[in-house]
């Protein structure tokens, strides 16, 4: 089995990405569903209370959005979570990929995650693609529909400006700032490869 990753900022379109690759038979495995098992973890949770407090954790489970809040807006406190959170995250996503692999059902599995750049290594990726997007454009797609108000989006894509370094090393970098046929055509050409 074949194992890429998609990382890029915040809004720029890697889910949409991974959506077009599912569509085409590969298996992905979603970082964010992963951090979440992760923060779910008793030694985490454990942990972060050391770290920053109890305050971030109500009735036995982190508070994503009080956490979020705190790490977002100071980068050492981001770069401490960091350091609780990223090497269990990489070891889920290695088991999680070797699972796929065992079951043996798909050709291409594809790891989502943001933060690739700042993981451990996870064994085995052959390929890495950043999807990235002008600010405009992600602060729209962020605030479309009202999910994230424009100081949220803002303050989202602010931290994680240390990333850009990271996601600037990847193998493929797509510029996702023009209509979805664009990035189906940059998919197709990407699962081309896989004849290679």
């Amino acid at each position: 089995m074949i194992r890429w990753a998609v990382t890029g900022p915040v809004g720029a379109g890697k889910s949409a990405l991974c959506e077009l690759f599912a569509a085409q038979g590969a298996a992905i495995v979603d970082g964010d569903h992963l951090g979440h098992e992760i923060l779910g973890r008793e030694d985490i949770i454990s942990n972060i209370i050391a770290e920053f407090g109890s305050g971030m954790v109500g009735d036995g489970s982190v508070d994503r959005a009080a956490l979020g809040g705190l790490v977002f807006a100071d980068p050492a406190a981001l770069d401490k979570l960091n350091g609780i959170t990223h090497g269990p995250l990489a070891a889920l996503a290695g088991r999680r990929l070797d699972e796929l692999e065992k079951e043996g059902r798909h050709r291409l599995a594809v790891l989502e995650a943001a933060v690739y750049f700042l993981l451990p290594p996870v064994p085995g990726i052959e390929l890495v693609i950043t999807v990235t997007a002008s600010v405009s454009m992600r602060l729209l797609r962020l605030t479309t529909g009202g999910v994230l108000s424009p100081a949220e989006a803002r303050s989202r894509i602010e931290g994680q400006n240390s990333l850009e370094e990271g996601w600037a090393r990847a193998n493929v970098v797509l510029v996702n700032d023009g209509p979805v046929s664009e990035l189906e055509t940059a998919a197709s050409a990407l699962w081309a490869r896989l004849g290679d």
